[in-house]
């Protein structure tokens, strides 16, 4: 839970004035941290898909059984 989302907004705001990457640099980082991550083991190719039957049933029944929590007198921070 945010307990000061005005120090979130100024902090995104500090840190994307201080980006200067390009893009191409971006996708050289997002690229090696993904094969890190396969290296890990934490993706693995044919096994994408498996249990996706098992997620999609249980976010079926989340959504169905689940209430959703009323917002409106929510205090504000």
């Amino acid at each position: 839970m945010l307990n000061n989302p005005a120090r979130l907004a100024e902090f995104e705001s500090a840190s994307l004035a201080a980006d200067n990457l390009s893009l191409t640099q971006k996708y050289r980082i997002l690229d090696g941290l993904y094969e890190e991550a396969r290296h890990l083991g934490h993706f693995n190719q044919r096994d994408m898909l498996d249990g996706i039957e098992d997620d999609i049933r249980l976010a079926a029944l989340l959504k169905r059984h689940v209430p959703i929590p009323d917002r409106t007198n929510r205090p504000r921070s």
